[in-house]
């Protein structure tokens, strides 16, 4: 029993690990997509950040050029939620269907997530907490849409080449590694 119990909790740990870090690289692709959208469109190179950023002060939505303070907090907000988000994903869907998720469908599961959180958060999160954000990804929808796709193949295909198939996974378990941090 003591070494199914060891088993799970390292994959347990490598779910965790895993969601984090396919969050982060997704988000990063995410981030670098958008940048480069709102650069082209004559917006700025730095404009997704800025609209994060707003998040704690409206004023910075409207930021130009380059400003040390709203990049700042626009990153790390923004790579702090893809990982939680990634987090989230790999937890939940490892934790639920592992043994029978093939490499696509872990894909395909990952863009899906994308586009979840894509709808939460623009039409219930960002409202009440960003209007700014709301309102500028508002006019950018289509490309919006495909950075949140990218987000979720990143995160899947992380995901999939990261998580062992059949692996001995119980909510319990991954719970328990969640709460107390056990070894």
């Amino acid at each position: 029993m003591q070494g199914q119990s060891n088993d799970t909790t390292g994959i347990t740990a490598v779910m965790v690990r895993t969601g984090v870090f396919g969050g982060l690289i997704g988000g990063i692709a995410m981030a670098m997509f958008m940048m480069v959208v709102t650069a082209v469109k004559g917006m700025g190179f730095f404009k997704p950040l800025y609209l994060i950023a707003a998040t704690f002060h409206q004023a910075w939505a409207m930021q130009t050029g380059f400003a040390l303070g709203p990049v700042l907090v626009g990153a790390v907000l923004h790579m702090m939620l893809s990982a939680v988000f990634g987090l989230v994903f790999v937890v939940a869907l490892a934790t639920v269907m592992r043994s029978s998720l093939s490499a696509p469908l872990w894909v395909i599961a990952g863009m899906v997530w994308g586009v979840i959180v894509l709808v939460v958060n623009q039409y219930v999160v960002l409202p009440i907490v960003d209007p700014a954000m709301t309102t500028a990804t508002n006019g950018m929808l289509f490309w919006w849409v495909i950075a949140h796709l990218m987000f979720g193949l990143v995160l899947g295909a992380i995901a999939t080449a990261s998580i062992p198939a059949g692996s001995p996974v119980t909510m319990g378990a991954a719970r328990s590694r969640l709460l107390h941090g056990s070894h």
